[in-house]
């Protein structure tokens, strides 16, 4: 702890547990594609709105794909700034790590109705 109580931040820690989250997304996507399913890769910069002004917080990864009957689609969302203050006192402030969130839905090819898989389901 030290004196005041307060630790220093670990850098190096937030940067490997964000790669380590980047490299696991990354061998999903390599599985899937190893099954021969037919994969559309998009990924799109997020925005927060501030009054009139857009800032770039993250980035959104979507992975549709194919497979025995079913439509897949994989999101990865990466937050690196977030909104903070309400009113007119909000602004973007930068995140320690980057806030990742993944979610795989899955459809029968001719229906309408999403429903949430986990990932450990699908492999």
């Amino acid at each position: 702890m030290g004196i005041g109580g307060e630790k220093p931040a670990m850098r190096e820690i937030d940067d490997t547990r964000a790669a380590g989250r980047e490299d696991a997304f990354e061998l999903i996507v390599e599985r899937i594609k190893g099954t021969g399913a037919d994969v559309e890769d998009v990924s799109t910069p997020l925005f927060v709105e501030i009054d009139e002004d857009e800032f770039e917080v993250g980035e959104k990864r979507v992975v549709n794909f194919s497979l025995n009957g079913f439509d897949f689609e994989l999101t990865r969302k990466s937050e690196e700034f977030t909104l903070q203050g309400a009113g007119h006192k909000k602004h973007v402030e930068a995140l320690k790590t980057p806030r990742i969130n993944i979610v795989l839905r899955k459809k029968a090819q001719f229906s309408q109705d999403w429903q949430v898989v986990d990932l450990e389901d699908m492999f």
